[in-house]
């Protein structure tokens, strides 16, 4: 393209009042009726826990009592001897003897008149008593066995069911203090407050809050924060949602993870993706920092075990918490879990760096990936995706942005930062993508860019340009800062720029910024190879 000293449009970006909002939600208090209570983890250490909320858990229930009427006990037989010399009632005797003594009666011999048949009978007579009495005895034992048999386990009503033991859900779905042991070293944690039933005070994870317009809901949901008893500010909540199905929760968890992906926190800015490997059914998690008047880190990671979907969002105040130190505590959580359905952990899982979760428009950057320049003012807002190139460029790239040679297509979007005050007017970022047939021609086009930029100072004599780094990892490239003279009375412009190539898919990246107001070097760097790493979300 000709190179020309005339004026140039600043930028071709829409208005300010034509940006659709595509991306986050403004910063605040929602007004959203099922809004929960803040959740500040980032207190110092060693102050009054708060108590606990939610609803205790209660005891486990007591089996009712048997209606079977109990077997009713047999009767008692004395075995006691009566003594020797009472005096024993005798037999009715006819009226005819009136003289009738002891003597005359057949049953009870009298030892006087018999001493034989006296001494002989005594032990006997005392003999028969006591194994009548040990007969009789037995005989009730048996009866009582007999009852018991055929009323109790082999009775009319069958065998009876082995009452099923009762689960504590905080203690087997929760994360459990020694479980943290592990997330910082030489740190134990205590649990600050734990709910079993939801209300406005309840703590919510950042980014995520309920979906509800899902079709099913929790049939429960249980949540418990977690405090360091010592060294750095920090700490840690655990939510578990229980859906009635794996299907259910299957939907539920999708939509955690485009939460995720967007935070309805318009002040996050998303750092990195995080992949975990052999962590229950499915998982994914991001780390963030929340670029208000003091930022605050956080790693969040979303889990569905079966029929449960876990949010477990951990903060510290001056960088995000080592993913790393939560595998332990994430395996032993999802061990209890995996005991009545789902997937269990592998003794192998593993959490690692990745792509942060995919955000639509899929393939481009998104609000979230941008940080704000000033610390605790600004949201970044998109414009749709358009296949018509209108970015004016900077008159250093010598190629027909809108018509790059070799692409079989291109498409542009463009992010503009509002509601800051200092912002210069339009400030923003424009995004072009380009396809092309293979990788080797993409790169090529991009060595191209590289190249006119480098050279552009030597071929016009009111450019100036400034290498700010080479770029390498979902993609490759450059990054420049490019100052111009844009008008007779000598105005100039600044602009950064990134070239990259990933894949068959080239990205052309340019900023507006003026000396006051611009992005530092690393945090757009940072950008650009954010916009290569979408790429690999392309639908």
């Amino acid at each position: 393209m000709d190179e020309q000293d005339g004026p140039t449009p600043r930028r071709a970006l829409p208005p300010r009042d034509e940006v659709p909002d595509t991306d986050d939600v403004l910063d605040g208090p929602d007004p959203a009726a099922h809004r929960r209570g803040a959740w500040s983890a980032t207190s110092e250490p060693g102050g009054p826990a708060p108590a606990t909320g939610g609803t205790p858990i209660p005891p486990p229930a007591v089996l009712p009592a048997s209606e079977d009427a109990p077997a009713r006990a047999g009767r008692r037989f004395s075995a006691m001897d009566l003594p020797d010399d009472e005096e024993r009632p005798l037999p009715r005797r006819s009226a005819l003897s009136p003289d009738a003594t002891r003597a005359m009666s057949p049953r009870t011999p009298d030892p006087e008149l018999d001493p034989a048949v006296g001494e002989a009978a005594q032990p006997r007579n005392r003999k028969r008593l006591v194994l009548g009495s040990i007969a009789a005895i037995a005989a009730v034992a048996l009866l009582v066995a007999g009852i018991w048999w055929f009323a109790g386990e082999n009775g009319p009503g069958g065998p009876r069911a082995t009452p099923t033991p009762t689960i504590d859900p905080v203690a087997t779905y929760l994360m459990q203090p020694a479980d943290l042991a592990g997330v910082r070293p030489d740190t134990t944690w205590e649990a600050v407050t734990t709910a079993t039933t939801l209300d406005a005070a309840t703590p919510a994870p950042k980014c995520v809050t309920p979906v509800p317009e899902l079709e099913a809901q929790p049939a429960d949901t249980l949540v418990r924060t977690f405090s360091p008893t010592a060294g750095d500010a920090g700490g840690l909540l655990h939510q578990v949602e229980t859906y009635a199905t794996p299907e259910e929760a299957t939907a539920a968890y999708a939509a955690r993870v485009a939460q995720l992906g967007a935070c309805e926190r318009n002040t996050a800015w998303v750092q990195g993706g995080l992949d975990m490997e052999g962590l229950g059914d499915e998982s994914t998690g991001a780390t963030i920092v929340l670029q208000a008047g003091q930022p605050e880190y956080h790693s969040i990671l979303v889990s569905r075990v079966g029929t449960r979907v876990n949010v477990v969002d951990a903060t510290q105040a001056t960088q995000a918490p080592e993913v790393a130190g939560l595998l332990a505590a994430l395996n032993a959580t999802f061990t209890r879990q995996c005991g009545d359905n789902g997937t269990c952990p592998s003794p192998s899982a593993t959490i690692a760096d990745g792509v942060p979760p995919a955000v639509e428009p899929f393939g481009f950057l998104a609000g979230v990936d941008v940080p704000r320049i000033t610390a605790a003012a600004g949201e970044w807002r998109g414009t749709p995706v358009s296949t018509t190139v209108t970015a004016p460029g900077t008159r250093c790239e010598g190629v027909d942005l809108t018509q790059a040679p070799g692409a079989s297509g291109a498409q542009q979007r463009t992010l503009l930062l509002q509601d800051d005050a200092a912002a210069p007017a339009g400030f923003g970022l424009d995004e072009v993508v380009y396809t092309f047939a293979t990788p080797e021609e993409a790169a090529g086009f991009v060595a191209t860019l590289a190249a006119n930029f480098d050279s552009c100072a030597g071929r016009t004599a009111t450019a100036e340009v400034a290498r700010t780094g080479d770029l390498t990892g979902a993609g490759t490239g450059t990054a420049f800062v490019v100052t111009r003279q844009v008008d007779q009375a000598e105005t100039r412009a600044r602009f950064r720029v990134a070239v990259l190539a990933a894949g068959n898919h080239a990205i052309y990246l340019m900023a507006n910024p003026t000396p006051e107001f611009d992005f530092a070097d690393e945090p757009f760097h940072t950008v650009a190879l954010r916009g290569a790493e979408r790429l690999t979300q392309l639908p």
